[in-house]
């Protein structure tokens, strides 16, 4: 007969441990999401170190999102509630948000009212004649600026006709400036020409916002305008102006891209010259390049030039 030693542990069955395991993280799951379930009037906001499938986050409440519109809270909190409540149907929300797009000074409290206002169909068309309004005949510059990135941020094809007005008619830069960078984010084909027109404008402002624009579009073929630009006043749309005939590969911009590299006197001007001669790759433009690094002074120029050669 066989003795067991006191001292000896008994080893579980493998099966019966996994089970046990299940188990318990199960219950730990379970006491995990009934913790908010208690406090329902407790809105917990996304979260993204967190995750959005956190406990606790979901859809605010009507009176939650009212709070909100209404400026009762931080920015970040406005656009988590905002975000969460895209499906909430708050209409009394759709007041003061439409008010926020024209009296905000926070850009980002502006940007999140128009994304939210624009999914609220059956209010959108109201708000959206009330920003065409607005912008024809505001006495307000900042308001009618306002209104026009409104527009844009609406994301509809309506809005093109009241923009490209407003660009062709209001005297303020800076309501110009606010309609090209509208048209960029509307993104119709039929605004590049107003774009085209706004990197020739007398405003630098204005000049400067056209080409950030021009690579946020889908349609831009206004070559000879980006080729214009090249000979702006200022640096900083001369450089800009350069490295986009360099992306749209312009062939018929290497004479003006020569007689830069050759003599801006600005080095970043140049630098860009250089490597948009590269990009476009043709004989003429690598003829310009090698001529350019042998009497070329800045060093960081001819590294400029030395990398332009080695493209394509």
């Amino acid at each position: 007969m066989s003795s067991r030693n006191p001292t000896e542990r008994s080893h579980p069955n493998p099966r019966t441990e996994t089970m046990m395991k299940r188990i318990l993280l199960s219950a730990v799951f379970v006491a995990l999401a009934a913790g908010p379930a208690l406090a329902q009037d407790t809105f917990v906001p996304h979260d993204r170190d967190r995750g959005e499938l956190s406990p606790g986050t979901g859809a605010p409440t009507t009176d939650q999102m009212l709070r909100a519109a209404e400026g009762g809270g931080t920015t970040s909190s406005l656009i988590a509630t905002l975000e969460y409540g895209e499906r909430v149907e708050c209409h009394a929300c759709v007041a003061p948000l439409t008010r926020a797009l024209l009296e905000s000074r926070d850009p980002e409290v502006r940007r999140i009212s128009a994304w939210w206002l624009r999914r609220r169909l059956f209010a959108i068309g109201a708000i959206m004649a009330q920003m065409k309004d607005t912008l024809a005949g505001d006495t307000d510059p900042i308001r009618r600026a306002r209104a026009a990135m409104a527009i844009g941020e609406f994301l509809d094809p309506n809005g093109l006709q009241p923009l490209t007005a407003a660009y062709e008619t209001d005297t303020d830069p800076g309501v110009r400036t606010a309609v090209v960078t509208a048209l960029g984010r509307l993104n119709h084909p039929a605004g590049t020409a107003t774009l085209a027109a706004a990197l020739g404008d007398d405003a630098v402002e204005v000049r400067r916002a056209a080409v950030d624009q021009v690579l946020k579009v889908n349609f831009f073929r206004e070559h000879d305008a980006l080729i214009g630009a090249l000979a702006d006043t200022d640096d900083e749309v001369r450089m800009r102006a350069a490295r986009l005939n360099g992306v749209f590969q312009v062939d018929s911009a290497v004479p003006a891209l020569m007689g830069m590299l050759a003599s801006d006197g600005n080095m970043r001007v140049r630098q860009a010259a250089a490597w948009a001669l590269g990009k476009i790759g043709t004989a003429e433009a690598r003829a310009a390049l090698r001529t350019a690094a042998s009497v070329e002074e800045s060093s960081l120029v001819r590294d400029a030039i030395d990398v332009a050669m080695r493209m394509r």
